[in-house]
């Protein structure tokens, strides 16, 4: 336990900084397997089997714990008396049969057919965000394209109005900004009083599609029927939005970061996948897998459990890292190259969206996004490549993994 513990600051360090966990992970499942972190009073796994033992048991693993961002501030709970928007009953953090219910219904607006029909909405998003960036020859592609790409997808996938989104673009940073565990309590605070207004921005507008139903996501999940099953109520609507909304944008917005970054690693590959822009969905896949963008997921355990002799008692989380069962050389033959010709029965191992009763439900929509946006940057910046000298970091927090920058440049 002693070793356990000394190891924690350099693993939370590791979390806050490292841009490539795969050597690191490797380490971790050759001699830390089972790791527990006191800074966030979490058991981490790493190897495949555990993480994908926990992924798909929901008996024995329940859903994402509902402090995980913390309480709400006590002057705020008047305002906010069932949590944050993405803490209201609805997809990680419920359990079957509950669970199932909520997720039959969410997805009928978000399978691969009625996401497909938004591909227009999709990639004028993507154009709008890259025209004004060709004549600069240089930019900074996480700040101006790779992440506002999927908040404009969602703006205009939820029916928000167009001069919302910098307001939108504010309250999705600000959720994501929750999970990191080190925030000041003053920033947290300034933190949960955007949430209020998310909240109340969220509930006027399903409020507004049960007068008036559109061609958006929310009428959709509004108007959702299955047979001898309740409607979703306005509180489980909102949560699911809460949730797309982290979701879709933390997926999409690493996705296409790693994507592009590791394309200009190998300029050979960039022009082979830009010549046959087919090739791209095999691109996404292997980024996901490679550079996980949710490094893990958080289940709290409903029985005592035990791995490799280490008791985990009933009660505690575990924090089951995905990114490094996509990385375990015991399932991927070489994992630490980016190959988008990997064998496809290995690359069906991949849990970049999770698995089980709690697989991403956005997962359509953020391929969509990924495969679109990428499509359009190779296509319009001509020999696209990382701007040299740089140090790249990823942004603070334990769970998502994304750059906070990241320079390229093109011919002009």
């Amino acid at each position: 336990m002693t070793e356990q513990t000394q190891a924690a600051p350099s693993m939370m360090e590791a979390f806050r900084g490292v841009w490539d966990t795969c050597p690191m992970f490797k380490e971790l499942r050759q001699h830390a397997p089972v790791l527990h972190i006191p800074e966030i009073d979490a058991w981490i796994l790493s190897r495949y089997d555990d993480v994908i033992t926990v992924v798909r048991d929901s008996e024995r693993f329940g859903a994402m714990p509902a402090d995980l961002v913390g309480e709400v501030p006590d002057e705020l709970k008047e305002s906010l008396p069932h949590g944050y928007a993405p803490w209201q009953p609805a997809l990680v953090n419920t359990d079957p049969p509950e669970h199932d219910r909520i997720r039959k219904l969410a997805a009928k607006p978000l399978t691969p057919a009625a996401v497909g029909k938004r591909e227009g909405q999709i990639r004028e998003a993507a154009t709008g965000l890259i025209e004004p960036l060709i004549p600069l020859g240089r930019a900074d592609l996480v700040d101006r394209f790779a992440t506002p790409m999927p908040v404009q997808v969602l703006i205009k996938i939820l029916g928000v109005s167009p001069e919302d989104y910098k307001q939108f673009h504010q309250w999705t940073l600000g959720i994501t900004e929750l999970f990191v565990p080190t925030i000041s309590e003053e920033r947290r605070l300034e933190l949960a009083r955007e949430q209020v207004a998310f909240n109340e921005y969220l509930t006027e507008a399903i409020a507004a599609r049960r007068k008036s139903p559109g061609d958006d996501l929310i009428s959709g999940l509004i108007l959702a029927q299955e047979r001898n099953e309740k409607s979703l109520t306005d509180r489980e609507v909102l949560g699911i939005v809460g949730q797309l909304v982290i979701a879709g944008f933390e997926t999409s917005a690493g996705a296409i970061s790693f994507s592009l970054y590791k394309l200009c690693e190998q300029p050979d590959l960039l022009a082979r996948v830009r010549d046959d822009v087919t090739l791209i969905p095999k691109v996404v896949e292997e980024s996901l897998r490679r550079l996980t963008p949710a490094r893990g997921v958080v289940r709290r355990v409903k029985e005592d459990v035990e791995f490799h002799g280490q008791t985990i008692p009933a009660g505690a989380n575990i924090f089951a890292l995905v990114q490094s069962a996509n990385n375990d050389e015991s399932k991927f033959s070489c994992p630490e190259r980016f190959d988008i010709d990997r064998d496809a029965q290995e690359m069906r191992n991949s849990m970049h969206f999770g698995g089980g009763v709690h697989a991403c439900i956005g997962q359509s929509v953020a391929r969509l996004d990924a495969r679109i946006a990428i499509e359009t940057a190779i296509t319009r910046l001509p020999n696209l490549r990382v701007a040299p000298g740089q140090q790249i970091q990823v942004q603070d927090g334990m769970i998502f993994h994304r750059p906070e920058k990241l320079e390229f440049e093109w011919d002009v």
